[in-house]
C-alpha cells in the first residue's frame, strides 16, 4: 500500500462526520436548551405578576361588566336614531335657546347671525370691539 492512502484510510477514521470548523453541536444544544429554560421562566413570571395584580383589578366592577351582566346595548333602528339626532340638531341651528340659563348664555338661529355679524363685523380678539371690513 502506499503511503497516500494509509493516510487518507487514517484521516477517514479520525475525522467527524461533519467539519470541524463548525461550531460544536454541544454549543448548539446547550444554546437551544437555555433559550427554551429562559422562555419557559420568563412566562412561569409573568404568570405570578398576573395573579397579583389580578385580583385588585377584579374587586371594582366596572362598566363593561355591568353592561356584560344586562347585555348589550343594541341599536334597533340606525336610521331613526340618526333621523331623530339630525332634528335636533336642525333645530339647534335654527331656533332660539339657552345654552346655560345661569350665565345667561342663548343661541340664536345660524342665519340671524350671519346676518349680525355681517352688519357689525367680526369682534376683535385683543380689545373685545368690532372690526368692519
Amino acid at each position: 500500500m502506499s503511503p497516500n492512502f494509509r493516510r487518507r484510510r487514517q484521516r477517514t477514521k479520525t475525522k467527524p462526520a461533519y467539519e470541524a470548523r463548525d461550531v460544536s453541536p454541544r454549543i448548539i444544544l446547550s444554546w437551544t436548551s437555555a433559550l427554551f429554560i429562559g422562555v419557559g421562566l420568563s412566562i412561569l413570571i409573568a404568570f405570578g405578576i398576573l395573579r397579583r395584580v389580578e385580583p385588585a383589578a377584579q374587586s371594582s366592577l366596572t362598566n363593561t361588566q355591568t353592561q356584560e351582566r344586562n347585555g348589550p346595548r343594541l341599536e334597533v333602528s340606525p336610521s331613526a336614531d340618526r333621523h331623530a339626532l339630525q332634528l335636533e340638531a336642525q333645530s339647534r341651528l335654527q331656533g332660539y335657546g339657552w345654552n346655560d340659563r345661569a350665565a345667561q348664555t342663548a343661541h340664536i338661529p345660524i342665519d340671524r347671525a350671519m346676518a349680525i355679524l355681517a352688519a357689525r363685523g367680526w369682534p376683535d380678539q385683543d380689545n373685545g370691539e368690532a372690526v368692519k371690513r
